[in-house]
């Protein structure tokens, strides 16, 4: 049977009762008054050290631990480090021009520094640069200009984001996935190479938020492991710095002789059609919540979205009293490698 904590007027009473059992003359106005006053006074600091002992009782479990404790649960599961977007930029200027290492620029009040000495040929260099702070907010795509913070001489004051983009940029793991990960190291240990220890590699470097792995998904011999990037600003697919950043982070960490593959997913949009009752903006928007955390939570490469799911998901909206789906009316199966992405929902009558 589950201990039960009592509430603090029980305690109030109990203390009360045991001080009058023992005074000699319980019925005593004066007696009575005291040790209701005393009863109170103790029953509030004996609560407070309940709530003491709980709350300590929550800490003994990842499951459960207040944010600030979790990294005392997480030997071998280090908290994901923000990460520094980094990316090619093209500068104009005079032949011979010199661009140092360390010389910053920047975009709407994020720095960036070259990683490398250059020199201006032919009128342009190519230069690499990396946020000075760390953060998703960091990236840029390819195309934006840039400012020197401080003019270089025969340098032209602007700069271009290559082709490749600025990308790479990861903000600090929060608690949450975290935690998920905690959880799942405590049910399946690494054995160098088992089933699950992908996926679980993978999940260590900044930026991937969700992974699957596929044994000889090459043939024998080999594993694909699959990759999301949702909260990149360039996702949700991962950009190819992130791939080449998971493969050598796997390839550091196996022990085994597979060959590799870590590859993004071919996206395919999920953009059911339905009708909700009440037809209300809140409803609809509740509707596509549901539908958008279904996707995310139990799409994988290859996988089946069930429709007793999207209905689910569907019904249980807030606010929703009735609804008509239209599309789809069966299962959703996906081919190889196909991962469905939230497309947005299609309301019948618009």
């Amino acid at each position: 049977m589950a201990f039960k904590r009592p509430s603090l007027p029980e305690l109030m009473t109990r203390i009360d009762q045991d001080m009058l059992s023992r005074l000699p003359d319980a019925k005593a106005a004066l007696a009575v008054r005291l040790t209701k006053a005393l009863a109170t006074s103790e029953a509030g600091a004996v609560h407070g050290l309940y709530g003491y002992l709980q709350w300590l009782e929550r800490q003994l479990f990842p499951e459960t631990c207040d944010d600030d404790l979790l990294h005392l649960h997480s030997a071998g599961v280090p908290r994901r480090q923000p990460a520094a977007s980094v990316g090619p930029v093209e500068l104009e200027g005079s032949d011979g021009a010199v661009i140092v290492e360390g010389t910053r620029l920047q975009v709407e009040g994020i720095e960036y520094a070259t990683t490398e000495e250059v020199t201006i040929a032919g009128g342009t260099a190519t230069v690499e640069v990396a946020a000075v702070e760390p953060g998703a907010a960091g990236d840029q795509p390819a195309g934006t200009s840039l400012s020197l913070v401080s003019p270089v001489d025969g340098v032209a004051s602007t700069a271009v984001v290559g082709a490749d983009g600025i990308q790479g940029g990861a903000d600090l793991e929060i608690f949450d996935s975290w935690r998920d990960r905690i959880l799942l190291r405590r049910a399946r240990v690494p054995r160098g190479g088992a089933k699950g220890d992908w996926e679980g590699w993978a999940l260590e470097v900044p930026g991937v938020t969700r992974a699957w792995e596929v044994p000889r998904g090459m043939g024998p011999g080999t594993m694909v492991v699959y990759i999301m990037a949702d909260d990149s600003p360039g996702g949700p697919l991962p950009s190819q710095q992130l791939l080449d950043a998971v493969h050598a982070h796997i390839e550091a960490r196996k022990n085994v002789t597979a060959h590799v593959y870590v590859v993004a997913p071919i996206a395919v949009p999920f953009s059911p059609q339905l009708s909700v009752v009440p037809d209300t903006a809140e409803t609809r928007a509740a509707a596509e919540a549901n539908l958008q955390d279904l996707v995310g939570r139990e799409g994988e490469p290859g996988g089946t979205l069930l429709i007793s799911r999207i209905r689910h998901a569907i019904s249980t909206a807030a606010g929703v009293q009735d609804y008509d789906l239209q599309s789809p009316i069966a299962d959703v199966v996906y081919d190889t490698g196909e991962l469905p992405i939230w497309g947005g929902a299609t309301w019948a009558g618009d």
